[in-house]
C-alpha cells in the first residue's frame, strides 16, 4: 500500500511539474526543489548524529560543491562511514 502512496505522489508531482514549467519564473524553482527536500531530510539526522556521520556528511557536502558528482560524494560519505566510523565514533 505505501508503494502504492509513494508511486502515485512521484506520478502526480510529475504531472503538475510538466505543467508548471511553461509558467515563466518556476522553472528555478523546480530545480532547487529536490535539494531542498534532501536537506529537510538530513539536516534534523545530521545534527543528532555521531562525529563520523557529521564528518561523513561534510565531505559529501564539499564533494557535490566542487565536483558534482553524486556517485564519488555518495561513495565517499559510505567510506568515511564504514571505514573511520569504528576509529572516529571511539574518540
Amino acid at each position: 500500500m505505501m508503494a502504492l502512496i509513494v508511486y502515485l505522489t512521484r506520478m502526480t508531482g510529475y504531472f503538475i511539474g510538466l505543467q508548471l514549467r511553461h509558467i515563466r519564473g518556476v522553472q528555478p524553482v523546480l530545480e532547487a526543489l529536490p535539494g531542498c527536500a534532501f536537506m529537510a531530510i538530513l539536516a534534523p539526522a545530521v545534527r543528532q548524529g555521531s562525529l563520523s556521520e557529521i564528518i561523513a556528511m561534510a565531505c559529501v557536502i564539499v564533494i557535490m560543491w566542487r565536483s558534482n558528482n553524486v556517485v564519488v560524494a555518495t561513495g565517499v560519505g559510505m567510506a568515511v562511514l564504514l571505514f573511520g566510523g569504528p576509529w572516529l565514533d571511539g574518540l
